[in-house]
């Protein structure tokens, strides 16, 4: 299958950061104003004549407010209207539809960004006529300047609009008063119409401004803007495009960066239920995957974690425990599960995460983080509870490193403070708990694993998502090389399993699979020989020979005979595996690469270091790619590269690749880790074997 052309990339200072289409934005030349003239007019004299953004795909699902701003713009608002939402939800892409609009009907379009929207302003005012000599004049004088510029502006021949953007510290539109006084840069004007995008929803700030609030787009309208920003031709061409636009909370720019990797990474995800599958349960690989072609000076309007990482940090600005309380919030409230309000006691919260805090100090925190968007207040049976939108709770849960902990102990704290009140919300955050301290510290299995087994006993739907969150503990622990914790955990959901869901269950079998996957790390060769071939024939059974996950339990099967060394009969069945994945998915399929890794081991093994050396590279070349040079599995596969040229006799070459490969172990495992030592042994070897003089290792 052909590779599909991503979008076009935009110039260093698109603002796609806030955005549902990429936006194609011209640089700003005097002090961050952008000028479109209608292309009838003669090119003004100054040099403010450049492009605002323009949306690069169909703006969906804003049809509505589009339609009403347009309205007032064209029969003259008598008051300035903005435009509030959370960071990555499209107020910029609104704003240059909007923007478009005004120019297609021969409006001038002034498009001002942050920083010195003063000086701005005042070029925005010679544009329309305003005396050079004059601006300079009053160009330090912040209320005579503010005169000067809307009498120009007031009077200009032409209609114009002025869009503000990303006004997230309302104190530059006038450091003195409520921009809602129109005593600073935000005015109604009869010569225009002033639009203002920003991430603060205080409508105590904007008043009597018209306030227009953004939320994530619903539906078909997420799922044909994902399939537009994947070049898909229309949503029916692009299959699984409701799951991932679901998956992905209808936040415009989630649903822009995986257009874009799904443009750019067109055989690795051929289609939405791919990079679905890709992403799992941790959505920090959208970033991940995004990041390569992800560049400018504002690239953390980008990303997500960037985007609302700069969102706290305006935050804390006034109120530093917004953060700690966001990240509380994450861990008692996921996918979009109400905390009420009462499970937030100052008794409980008092000298913990928050520090001392007292509810005048909570009630700001809260409301802080309701203006900027990160938090809902939400009436729930009768009583305040807070919602964090699911994407904003697992980013958040995404960024924490073992410092955290303190904020995952303190959630069990509250959950054992009102103890079975709650059975629903404490299930779902003790799921999460669960999980967050086996990542964080995975010596706390024990625990976790006991409050994760408790869960068994709620009701029989809870039942399933607990066992669920039990083969997820499995499964990290083997990422961990937890083998013996992971096997415990695992065999526990195998037996649970065996009666409810049953044994053909998907659950069932996954938990099944990832048990013989540590039985085999722990070097019972034979036992996990019977129970992965044992299992690939019930998923062959079930699923058929050619779905994803009978494949994958038949790489299993041929990685145990690599262990067993019958290099035939692994050679076989890793050729099969590899050649059904590349026939479904293309040459960067992962169970392709792993397969081909493992094919160019046995060759290695058979004495042919020469062919293995060349099957290394090809998956290292890929995974480079696509993953990036300091990936754990790029440096997987450059490990066995430096393996193949030792095997070789060239020991400087594998020297140099075991030191870029040491490189990236400590920088992801840490100085002490076994994978590190090992490392450090091979590197020695090298050195040895060039002290020597010799070519044979």
């Amino acid at each position: 299958m052909g590779s599909m052309a991503p979008p076009p990339d935009a110039h260093d200072n698109t603002s796609s950061g806030a955005v549902h289409g990429q936006l194609l934005q011209a640089r700003d030349i005097h002090g961050g104003v952008t000028l479109q003239a209608p292309p009838a007019a003669p090119p003004p004299p100054a040099d403010v004549s450049l492009d605002p953004p323009r949306p690069a795909t169909a703006v969906r699902g804003r049809e509505e407010l589009l339609g009403a701003l347009a309205e007032a713009m064209e029969a003259g608002a008598p008051v300035p209207h903005v435009l509030t939402g959370p960071g990555g939800f499209g107020k910029t892409t609104v704003a240059a539809a909007l923007a478009e609009r005004a120019r297609r009907g021969g409006w001038t379009v002034f498009w001002v960004r942050p920083g010195n929207v003063a000086a701005s302003m005042v070029e925005a005012a010679v544009e329309v006529g305003g005396p050079r000599r004059e601006a300079e004049q009053v160009r330090g004088t912040r209320h005579q300047a503010a005169r000067w510029v809307w009498r120009h502006l007031d009077a200009a021949p032409r209609p114009w609009l002025l869009v503000i953007d990303n006004a997230d510290r309302p104190e530059e539109l006038d450091p003195e008063n409520r921009p809602g006084d129109q005593l600073g840069w935000m005015r109604a004007s009869p010569g225009g119409f002033v639009l203002v995008t920003s991430r603060v929803g205080d409508s105590a700030q904007w008043t009597p401004a018209r306030v227009h609030r953004i939320w994530e787009l619903e539906g078909p309208a997420a799922a044909e803007a994902l399939a537009d920003h994947a070049g898909a031709g229309g949503l029916s061409e692009l299959a699984g495009a409701e799951e991932l636009a679901e998956r992905l909370g209808g936040v415009p720019l989630a649903l822009h960066l995986a257009g874009r990797i799904l443009a750019t990474h067109r055989v690795l995800f051929p289609d939405a239920h791919a990079l679905l599958d890709r992403l799992g349960g941790d959505i920090g690989t959208l970033d991940e995957l995004a990041a390569p072609f992800v560049t400018g000076t504002d690239v953390e309007r980008r990303l997500l974690s960037g985007v609302w990482e700069l969102s706290l940090r305006l935050v804390e600005e006034r109120e530093p425990g917004a953060a700690p309380l966001l990240r509380l919030l994450s861990v008692l409230g996921p996918d979009s599960s109400e905390v009420p309000l009462r499970r937030l006691p100052l008794s409980e919260l008092g000298g913990g995460v928050l520090g001392s805090l007292d509810e005048a100090g909570l009630a700001r925190t809260v409301n802080a983080l309701v203006v900027h968007g990160l938090v809902s207040v939400v009436a729930e049976r009768g009583e305040m509870a807070l919602r964090l939108h699911p994407l904003v709770s697992e980013t958040a849960r995404a960024a924490f490193t073992e410092a955290d902990l303190a904020v995952v102990e303190q959630a069990e704290s509250l959950l054992a403070w009102q103890r079975d009140r709650d059975l629903q919300f404490e299930f779902t955050a003790l799921n999460t708990i669960v999980l967050l301290r086996l990542r964080l510290r995975p010596d706390d299995e024990p625990t976790a694993t006991v409050t994760a087994q408790a869960l068994l006993r709620t009701s029989t739907e809870q039942n399933r998502e607990a066992l669920r969150a039990l083969v997820m503990v499995g499964r990290s622990l083997l990422r961990l090389r937890g083998y013996r914790k992971a096997e415990r955990v695992l065999a526990h959901v195998v037996r649970h399993t065996a009666r409810f869901p049953g044994p053909d269950d998907p659950l069932s079998l996954r938990a099944r699979h990832h048990l013989a996957e540590a039985i085999l790390e722990q070097g019972r060769v034979d036992e996990a020989d019977e129970a992965f071939r044992v299992l690939h024939r019930d998923r062959e059974r079930l699923l058929g020979p050619d779905h994803a996950d009978t494949l994958e339990t038949l790489y299993q099967v041929g990685r145990v005979s690599v262990r067993k060394e019958r290099w035939e009969e692994a050679a076989w069945i890793l050729g099969s595996v590899r050649e059904e994945r590349v026939r479904a998915s293309g040459e960067e399929d992962p169970l392709a690469l792993f397969a081909e890794q493992n094919l160019a081991y046995v060759a290695m093994r058979r004495g042919d270091p020469g062919t293995a050396e060349a099957g290394f590279r090809r998956v290292h070349a890929v995974r480079r790619r696509v993953l990036g040079p300091d990936h754990h599995m790029t440096a997987d596969a450059a490990f066995y590269v430096a393996r193949a040229a030792q095997e070789q006799g060239d020991a400087e070459r594998a020297l140099t690749g075991f030191a870029d490969v040491r490189r990236v172990w400590i920088a992801q495992l840490g100085q002490e880790h076994p994978q590190v030592e090992m490392i450090d042994r091979r590197i020695a070897e090298a050195e040895r074997f060039i002290e020597r003089g010799g070519s044979v290792p």
